[in-house]
């Protein structure tokens, strides 16, 4: 099963770095929007503690509408581009993720999903806010889905996965972090008396193979649990390689204006990354609303190596 590549202008701009912001709110989309980032992965508001979670069609309205209404504006006084001077549109891929915790779902869970994935999949918001038909608006709607379903053992669950995939088609999917477990799990029961340990263990090529096979267009990985991705820098390059351009292989997982260059010297070949953009404020405390100067950073930090 093919997917829809993940660079919506492939023919000039296949080679350039692509940054990816996940947001919990309309805030934060705008602020993204107007910062240049390339997609937005959209997750529940409120669930950044636990990695996201599928957000609601309330969420997704805001979000939308406020992307509308950006126009021209400038979202604070920062050094952002403004819309206008921006794409006129933006990517929207939705969270599909019942709840925190694992990645192994009960069937009623997985039919919650199914449920959650198709009403995204036909909310269509008009500049009014109201939903249309698909071929009355070409902004309005998700562009794409995020989600990974685990067995018990840690590995991808072939027959889950690939049923999403047919009800998001044509739109494409990306396998989220669930991946880090496969990765970690593979690792785990590499056995080290055979030699030297296989950065990617034939356990691990098959699981890539196995992702490859269920139709998604990417995997977002930091190299393996308990790892920012600077950290599995290694790992994220070897995936990169083992994919051979069939799936794009996105790194996420602290990735911040202050690594994303070295991750990049790390990881060579990878040319999509991940981040939420959100920094602590006074106090320390961080809030769910991404950074517009981090976004800005973060895009200066990807352009072209020295």
């Amino acid at each position: 099963m093919s997917s829809a590549p993940m660079s919506e202008n492939k023919d000039d701009e296949s080679e350039r770095p692509f940054l990816e912001i996940a947001i919990f709110n309309a805030s934060s989309a705008q602020i993204a929007y107007t910062s240049s980032a390339d997609r937005l992965e959209l997750c529940a508001e409120g669930s950044s503690v636990n990695g996201g979670t599928t957000p609601s069609l309330s969420t997704l309205k805001s979000v939308i509408t406020s992307l509308q209404r950006v126009d021209s504006t400038k979202i604070d006084e920062a050094d952002h581009v403004t819309a206008t001077e921006a794409k006129k549109s933006i990517p929207i891929y939705a969270m599909i993720r019942p709840r925190g915790g694992d990645f192994v779902y009960f069937d009623e869970e997985f039919e919650t999903m199914k449920e959650q994935l198709l009403a995204l999949k036909s909310a269509i918001y008009s500049q009014a806010g109201e939903i249309e038909s698909q071929e009355e608006i070409s902004f309005g709607k998700v562009n794409g889905f995020v989600f990974g379903i685990l067995t018990k053992e840690s590995k991808v669950d072939r027959v889950k996965n690939a049923e999403l995939v047919r009800l998001a088609a044509p739109l494409p999917c990306t396998f989220h972090r669930a991946f880090d477990e496969v990765i970690t799990s593979c690792e785990k029961n590499n056995a080290p008396d055979s030699g030297e340990i296989r950065l990617l263990p034939q356990t691990l090529i098959e699981e890539l193979e196995a992702v490859i096979s269920a139709g998604f267009a990417s995997i977002l990985t930091s190299g393996g649990t308990g790892r920012s991705a600077v950290d599995g820098a290694k790992h994220i390059a070897a995936l990169t390689e083992a994919a051979k351009g069939r799936i794009e292989i996105i790194a996420g997982g602290g990735v911040r204006s202050t690594n994303v260059r070295e991750l990049r010297r790390q990881s060579p070949r990878t040319r999509f990354f991940h981040s939420s953009a959100l920094v602590a404020k006074g106090g320390g405390q961080v809030m769910d609303v991404a950074d517009g100067d981090e976004v800005c950073a973060l895009k200066r930090g990807l352009a072209p190596l020295s």
